[in-house]
């Protein structure tokens, strides 16, 4: 079963629910390695210890991890932007107790405050990475939360 939570972000005054459901593990592999080959072309992933796919994914998804959004943030927006759109595809939006699936084409009509969309995506890139948390453990499984259920996390973005 995919990790999953429930987040309550404040868009302007409205509250607005997401759950937030973990990419498959090919999907995320190739969403990895394709934010891996952007950040190394602009330098932002150093590549010159990497000796095989294993450690370049690895490194890749750490920099993800760590840096989030800042460091798709360093790279050309056209080249970031279909990694930035994918993010969303792994949030639906509760509404009365029914989730309303999250894309690119419709995000505008449901989010209308730039810095919720930020902790929209910043939720995404915490679920799918909390594997690379420095101690080795998952953040969510660190947290408190099963890894495999739902965690309820409210945050107010003003």
């Amino acid at each position: 079963m995919r990790k999953e939570k429930t987040v309550t972000l404040s868009d302007r005054g409205r509250e607005l629910t997401f759950k937030i459901r973990e990419m498959p593990a090919t999907r995320l592999e190739s969403w990895i390695v394709r934010a891996g080959l952007l950040l190394a072309s602009t330098g932002v992933l150093d590549t010159a210890s990497i000796t095989d796919a294993g450690e370049a994914i690895q490194a890749a998804g750490k920099v993800i991890a760590d840096g989030g959004l800042a460091a798709l943030g360093k790279v050309d927006f056209e080249k970031a932007q279909p990694l930035l759109d994918e993010l969303l595809l792994c949030c639906e939006h509760i509404v009365d107790g029914t989730g309303h699936k999250v894309t690119p084409d419709t995000v505008d009509g449901i989010i209308e405050d730039v810095k919720t969309l930020f902790a929209l995506r910043k939720e995404v890139i915490t679920l799918n990475f909390d594997f690379f948390a420095p101690d080795g453990k998952s953040a969510t499984a660190a947290a408190g939360t099963t890894r495999q259920g739902p965690a309820r996390r409210s945050i107010s973005v003003r």
